[in-house]
């Protein structure tokens, strides 16, 4: 942070008694001075990373100056809340008010741009109906009170905003969406789906989480915060811009393609998601019933998966979420943005070595060659995403399959038939055992008591994929109390992989006609699923995903 000019700022309080506004400890502090020689009292205390705005409103010359102060009072895990203070500065102080006051906003703001132009989209419908409500009376007044200016936008009908995003003009700086992932799903295929993509993708993306399901909102505020309106608000205001990847997923024989940035599932997390539909009154409490109900049926998913696995060794997985970790938090400076030198670490690489794109993969603005992999990198240029075509595995991908829906071996003699050479290249994956669940999914959480890929890491070009063997209903049941923690990662029933492309084949039409992209039904028949790296964007206060505790707390363990 550049030093202010001036240390202290001399006004008149409210009360008309004498105070000074001075930023210590990376925090503006307001003061009343004492009329008895005592020292000063602190009225209030603000983080610069939570400071709004400030103004001083016009007066006559040589007449005192109202300076107006907005910021939000409140830490995490609990509700912020809007301060305004108005103080007066008189007529000798005006160009020293001046001069504080623009230091003090380019501390606050750092590299990021302040005074937003957003285009706010609201679903009215989203969640429990009360999504018009809650921007109204907290999400506006914020975001005013911070100078943004703001295009507010009602959706009427399915798929409305993704009509809005693959017409409008490119000239906002942020979309923000009231209400769920669906709305944050919809806005990303209208805006890949344009010949313009790679430009409109640009901008970001950030959610205000007023729907039933808002596994955006945990992944970027984590668990406690997700329903934090205020704290969404302040992204909107100061986010910092990160990369994340979008797939592609080319729904077979129609060839229809669609965008993914969470997540695609197979089995018991479809019926936990669309199967929950009339429960969407819960909020996300619906997933957990939607899991146990699921848990005890018990029905085992017919499928075939292709895999182009780039890792499925867990401790190397995690060590390598928990690098990624480090260098972002050394990379956090003053006032809620990112140090510019950080900028390379959008490239860190699977490793954690820096290379232009991760370990090889595609770039955004590269084309298919069939196989997953991308073929020769041009320029980045405005044009649309390259078209996708279907994928054509080689001897390196591997391949699972569960063509009878029951295990052909006890849970006893499991681990020992995962020592076998041809399980290994698997992931520890044998041949006959009953698949519960494919799920695969780009960001840790899929909802706030579930966080299915805890070694996620955003933009690098790879899918996590979880199949989760079919165990008896008992010891998923005990899963269940430390999913929002990631521990069901260490489970040898659940085979982890980080691969670069996917097939996907249906083995039993009948009893399982549909699949689901980031919580949306569609015909299953076939699917293929490649990566565009870090083409799209999100807004984000820490400048990646929010940390969570599995990462934390598996430090020596990893």
């Amino acid at each position: 942070m550049p030093p202010f000019r001036h240390k202290e700022l001399q006004v008149i309080l409210q009360n008309d008694k004498r105070g000074i506004l001075t930023v210590e400890d990376a925090a503006l502090q307001v003061l009343q001075l004492s009329s008895d020689g005592r020292p000063p009292s602190r009225l209030l205390t603000s983080p610069l990373k939570q400071f709004l705005n400030g103004q001083l409103a016009p007066a006559p010359s040589g007449s005192k100056r109202r300076l107006d102060l907005h910021s939000l009072r409140g830490g995490t895990g609990t509700p912020l809340k809007l301060v305004e203070l108005h103080v007066l500065v008189e007529p000798n102080h005006i160009k020293e008010a001046e001069e504080w006051l623009e230091d003090l906003l380019a501390a606050a703001y750092g590299t990021v741009k302040p005074f937003r132009k957003v285009l706010l989209l609201v679903n009215p419908a989203g969640g429990k109906g009360k999504s018009r409500a809650i921007v109204r009376e907290i999400v506006v007044p914020i975001l005013k009170a911070a100078g943004t200016i703001v295009d507010l936008k009602e959706t009427t009908h399915r798929s409305h905003a993704e009509e809005i995003a693959a017409t409008m003009d490119l000239d906002y700086d942020v979309i923000a969406t009231a209400s769920g992932d669906g709305l944050v799903y919809e806005v990303l295929n209208g805006l890949a789906s344009r010949p313009d993509a790679r430009r409109a993708l640009q901008i970001p993306i950030a959610p205000i989480p007023t729907g039933s399901a808002n596994a955006v909102a945990t992944n970027l505020f984590g668990p406690k915060d997700t329903f934090n309106i205020p704290l969404a608000s302040l992204n909107i205001v100061k986010g910092e811009q990160i990369p994340i990847d979008l797939c592609s997923v080319l729904l077979l024989p129609s060839r229809t393609r669609r965008f993914s940035f969470l997540a695609q599932a197979i089995g018991l997390m479809v019926d936990l998601d669309i199967g929950t539909e009339n429960l969407r009154w819960l909020g996300d409490t619906r997933f957990l019933v939607g899991f146990l109900k699921g848990v005890v049926t018990n029905k085992a998913a017919k499928c075939r998966l292709k895999m182009k696995v780039v890792e499925d060794d867990k401790l190397k997985m995690a060590r390598k979420a928990k690098e990624r970790v480090k260098e972002r938090k050394g990379a956090e400076v003053l006032g809620g943005g990112q140090d510019p030198l950080s900028d390379g670490l959008t490239k860190i690489s699977l490793d954690g070595s820096a290379s232009a794109e991760p370990n090889g993969h595609a770039h955004p603005d590269a084309h298919s060659n069939g196989n997953g992999v991308q073929a020769e990198s041009k320029p980045i240029d405005d044009g649309p995403i390259p078209e996708s075509l279907p994928l054509e595995p080689d001897d390196s991908w591997i391949t699972i399959e569960n063509a009878t829906g029951q295990n052909k071996y006890s849970q006893a003699s499991a681990q020992s038939l995962r020592s076998q050479p041809e399980a290994q290249k698997k992931g520890g994956w044998v041949d006959g055992q009953g698949i519960l669940y494919f799920y695969a999914g780009m960001m840790p959480w899929v909802a706030r008591d579930l966080n299915q890929w805890p070694v996620a890491i955003s933009g690098d070009g790879l899918i996590d994929v979880v199949v989760q063997d079919q165990v008896p209903r008992l010891q998923m049941t005990n899963a269940i109390s430390g999913a929002e923690h990631g521990d069901p990662y260490w489970l040898d029933t659940q085979h982890y992989y980080k691969a670069s492309a996917l097939i996907a084949e249906n083995l039993d039409k009948v009893n399982q006609p549909i699949f689901t992209i980031d919580g949306e039904s569609y015909e299953f028949d076939a699917f293929h699923v490649e990566v565009h790296p870090r083409v799209a964007n999100l807004l984000s206060l820490e400048g990646d995903f929010s940390t969570s505790d599995f990462l934390k707390k598996n430090y020596e363990k990893t």
